[in-house]
């Protein structure tokens, strides 16, 4: 990928300045949304091969990377409104929206309070924690999610990761992805460079610490509703981080939706294996384009 070609800008946008990665001039968009320990730099693939179809806009989420990093409000709701200030600010009024893992929650907070807004909703190994988070209690999982309850002590997060960048956030992209998967060099010097950024390493925290205490509430209210939004779910088989059990139950919530697993494929599905990941979208993007 050629990245001259992706326009890096700034917006400001529910109070705070955000990064975007944006390319595409199509009159439909998509709005991608980024996990942990990434950026919107993990949509490289996607942007590179969608933006002949879409205006594509990649934000780094709120404390992470190039966006401002707040001291607090790191909840979906408020992690939601930052996104729809940038749709705003963008005069995108309906998106496609895709999500993966931390970022997939935001899509599913936003798709559930403004579905008239989301064209259709596209969730990448993104747990839906009213179901999901009943299934972390299984001991593998427990003992996977270790870094659920070490986020929640930023201090002491940042005071022994922040010497030991490298070999803390390529833990998590070697051990997610599946065995035949390599990040390349410049990929884990990009995330890094960006984790390395003043205050990235308790941004992340902070995202975990919400979904500890202030997503709790705003979830369990939304226990019994259903999303009719059309939804496609892609999950990479072999996520250690997020196994395939916690699809179980997603067809009864996603009411119209497609499950598609990928083979050999960890956590990271859109640069694991990029070419089935667009297939599959482009796929589901061209039925009734909006």
């Amino acid at each position: 990928m050629d990245l001259n070609t992706v326009k890096r800008e700034d917006v400001l946008a529910n109070g705070i300045k955000h990064h975007l990665r944006t390319i595409g001039n199509a009159s439909s968009s998509m709005v991608l949304l980024h996990g942990w320990p990434q950026t919107s730099y993990c949509w490289r693939y996607l942007l590179d091969a969608l933006a002949d179809s879409f205006h594509m806009v990649a934000p780094d989420l709120r404390g992470i990377g190039d966006t401002a990093k707040p001291d607090t409000q790191y909840d979906k709701a408020t992690v939601a409104a930052d996104i729809w200030a940038i749709m705003d600010k963008r005069g995108i009024n309906k998106t496609i929206l895709v999500g993966h893992d931390i970022g997939a929650r935001v899509a599913i907070r936003m798709t559930l309070d403004q579905p008239d807004r989301i064209d259709r909703l596209i969730i990448i190994n993104g747990r839906y924690p009213v179901l999901g988070d009943l299934k972390t209690s299984d001991l593998t999982q427990m003992k996977e999610r270790w870094y659920f309850f070490f986020h929640q002590y930023p201090d002491l997060v940042e005071k022994l990761v922040s010497e030991n960048i490298r070999a803390y956030y390529s833990h998590f992209l070697n051990h997610w992805s599946h065995p035949s998967f390599f990040f390349k060099e410049e990929d884990v010097n990009e995330y890094v460079r960006a984790y390395s950024t003043p205050g990235s390493i308790r941004g992340g925290c902070a995202h975990y610490q919400a979904a500890m205490n202030e997503d709790v509430a705003q979830w369990a209210a939304d226990v019994g509703k259903t999303i009719s939004v059309p939804t496609l779910v892609i999950w990479g088989s072999n996520d250690p981080c997020s196994p395939p059990f916690y699809t179980d139950g997603y067809d009864q919530v996603f009411i119209n939706s497609s499950l598609h697993f990928i083979s050999e494929c960890g956590h990271f599905p859109h640069e694991e294996k990029p070419s089935e990941t667009i297939a599959l979208i482009r796929e589901f993007c061209s039925v009734n384009p909006y």
